[in-house]
């Protein structure tokens, strides 16, 4: 008897240590769900939030600063930004005019002054560059000439057709002498004309080389080679149809 009870004794010491044995011990109710993997995910107070992973966006093209100012209604301002390197901005068109235009240079608005070739204009005709005939010209119908102010006198043109010079002689209107003018001037014995015809003489010589030699020139080319003197309402000669011509050489020689 008593060795049967140290037997039964342990048989249970055995059991209940194995493994998954029965007792009085509280069951492993764990489970496994595979091997543990790593994820992009933060996990905060039992929430599980996953992020997305970053990517960055292509670029468009390089940084090029200042927006870039557009040739439109006016000349950009010098050193603002342009768009298209070697462009010009200019609103005249004459290169023969003086002007001030921009060029786009490095990315900005350069200023440059438009200066006249010496082919342009009155500037070829500063003597003694005077154009030859045949020469390259612009603008077309641009003309230069010698001093052609004296209208009873010849003088030397160029006009420029075709893109070429053209060398014109202009010749002199019908002016009369001095001599001869001044005998139909003293006709009217104007109050305001010369008392006689020396008077005249001297003072038609001293007008033809004298500062308003332009505006007599143009009273002796509109009398012509007969003219009939009267006397205006200031008492001074004049012919009828030249009036204008009068009134301006009075307005220089007498203002």
């Amino acid at each position: 008897m008593r060795f049967a009870f140290a037997l039964l004794s342990t048989t249970l010491l055995t059991l209940a240590a194995c493994p998954g044995g029965g007792g009085d011990t509280d069951t492993d109710t764990s489970t496994s769900s595979g091997p543990a993997t790593s994820t992009d995910a933060t996990t905060t107070s039992g929430a599980t939030t996953t992020t997305a992973p970053t990517t960055t966006a292509p670029t468009t093209g390089p940084t090029t600063g200042d927006e870039p100012v557009a040739c439109d209604d006016a000349i950009p301002d010098e050193g603002t930004a342009c768009a298209v390197e070697g462009e010009i901005c200019q609103f005249e068109t004459d290169l023969c005019m003086n002007f001030v235009g921009a060029k786009c240079q490095d990315g900005a608005w350069v200023y440059f002054d438009n200066v006249p070739p010496p082919e342009c204009g009155e500037g070829a005709c500063d003597p003694p560059n005077f154009p030859e005939e045949g020469m390259t010209c612009s603008p077309e119908g641009a003309s230069c000439s010698t001093d052609c102010s004296d209208q009873c006198s010849f003088c030397n043109s160029w006009v420029c057709q075709g893109g070429l010079w053209q060398h014109f002689e202009v010749f002199p209107a019908p002016c009369l002498e001095c001599d001869a003018i001044c005998d139909f001037v003293i006709v009217p014995m104007c109050a305001g004309g010369p008392p006689d015809k020396a008077a005249c003489v001297t003072g038609c010589e001293e007008n033809k080389v004298g500062d308003c030699k332009a505006e007599f020139s143009a009273l002796r080319a509109c009398a012509g080679e007969q003219p009939t003197f009267t006397c205006d309402m200031s008492g001074r000669p004049e012919v009828a149809g030249c009036e204008d011509k009068f009134t301006a050489f009075y307005a220089c020689a007498m203002p």
